[in-house]
């Protein structure tokens, strides 16, 4: 769900070159990409003339996607179709990526950056790691690994007795 509202936000395709020029701060960058790589899977998710025209914009004809589980690497394809491959096999309902809890400095949002998100599966219960490397603001490469994970409640330890 969360995934289909970034993708609603992300209308207008990006312009040739890097559209990210004006962003200066690697905190502001760091943001950006992370949430492009979301836009990205979510385009890729949906499909239709928006996603596409989205997806030809931010991902290199060449970009690689690969992404591995248990002991074995799972290459995914190049280009946009590698991107839905990547979308079909994590089926994503959500996504997360770490804040930038750092001092703030300088950074060139058009240079070779990358960044850690992860995709969740809540109905298959599946986790994937991905690293998301862009050069002039466009996608070059996606790997990572899936993991299936176990969530629940802490327990609570009991209250202190008194005169204990």
């Amino acid at each position: 769900m969360m995934i289909a509202v970034i993708l609603l936000l992300a209308v207008i395709a990006p312009v040739a070159g890097c559209d990210l020029a004006d962003i200066n701060s690697a905190r502001s960058l760091h943001e950006a990409l992370g949430r492009r790589a979301a836009k990205i899977i979510a385009a890729a998710s949906a499909g239709g003339p928006k996603a596409d025209a989205l997806l030809d914009g931010w991902i290199d004809q060449s970009a690689s996607f690969a992404l591995g589980a248990g002991d074995v690497g799972r290459p995914l394809g190049t280009g946009v179709g590698g991107a839905r491959s990547l979308a079909e096999t994590m089926n994503a309902d959500q996504f997360r990526f770490l804040g930038w809890d750092y001092m703030d400095s300088p950074a060139d949002a058009c240079g070779k950056q990358s960044i850690k998100v992860e995709f969740i599966s809540s109905t298959d219960r599946r986790i994937s790691q991905v690293e998301f490397t862009f050069q002039q603001a466009r996608l070059i490469a996606a790997k990572g690994w899936q993991r299936s994970f176990e969530t629940g409640a802490l327990p609570r330890p009991a209250p202190a007795r008194k005169g204990s």
